[in-house]
């Protein structure tokens, strides 16, 4: 075979590297191929925001469930400290229905000298998903201490001494709750009516229309019970009772009584 000469070598790139004359040199996208890539983002956009979403709000709801189960050791320490007594839910000559917050800080957050003084953001006692923006709530004295969840002020003590719960006078205790997810804001409801966990006997005070639905996360929302677990529970559940009591997720013995 007769070797390959430097012209012939030459020849051969030129024709390798040299694209022929009908190539489309530097063409771009056309408008519809544009058009057609972005309507294929707009699809799958739609298909994942809606996963993203709820992705998000399923990282709020076990967010909210940590914090509950804080707050449910911040009760039981509250109460080993002071001879088995549980948190009040409210200070009525400060207006806050965050004394159950005060009471327990010292457990949970940084201490201080009164109610007044809490701040409920970037602790514990703030759901992430309770919508605090609410004109009605700027007018609570002290709004900064609610953070969107509430004590069962009818069963467990709401503020006068002699209102305060042992843990040990609770008899059902896995079937107790302590505290748990308030209600949102809404209208028709007003700033006395947040920080509480209203039984299904009980509506809010000066409201009408009934007993209002804890519903923040989904379909329920997450309490701490007098054992100290927590629990994500359907308000279906908590609102229809059990054993022919309609409070029985409330009430601390099967014979309870309101205490006010």
């Amino acid at each position: 075979m007769p070797p390959v000469t430097k012209s012939k070598r030459t020849h051969f790139a030129s024709e390798v590297l040299t694209p022929p004359a009908n190539f489309p040199h530097g063409r771009g996208f056309t408008l519809i191929e544009l058009l057609v890539v972005i309507a294929i983002i707009a699809i799958l956009a739609s298909l994942l925001l809606p996963s993203l979403a709820r992705a998000k709000e399923k990282a709020k709801t076990i967010k909210c469930a940590s914090n509950e189960k804080q707050i449910a050791l911040g009760y039981l320490l509250y109460a080993s400290d002071n001879s088995d007594y549980l948190p009040l839910a409210a200070d009525l000559r400060n207006a806050s229905p965050c004394e159950w917050f005060w009471e327990i800080s010292r457990y949970i957050a940084s201490e201080t000298t009164s109610v007044t003084n809490l701040q409920a953001s970037n602790k514990v006692v703030a759901c992430p998903s309770a919508k605090l923006k609410n004109p009605a709530l700027d007018a609570i004295p002290g709004r900064e201490a609610y953070g969107g969840y509430g004590h069962n002020y009818v069963y467990l003590g709401y503020f006068e001494e002699p209102e305060r719960v042992k843990t040990g006078s609770i008899t059902k205790p896995t079937t107790t709750c302590m505290n748990g997810d308030g209600l949102d804001t809404a209208p028709g409801l007003f700033w006395w009516n947040y920080g509480y966990l209203y039984p299904p006997s009980e509506p809010p005070w000066g409201t009408s229309g009934g007993v209002r639905p804890y519903i923040r996360h989904g379909k329920g929302g997450n309490y701490s019970w007098a054992d100290g677990h927590v629990s994500l529970t359907p308000w279906r559940v908590m609102s229809r009772g059990a054993n022919g009591r309609i409070d029985w997720f409330y009430i601390p013995t099967p014979s309870s009584v309101k205490t006010f």
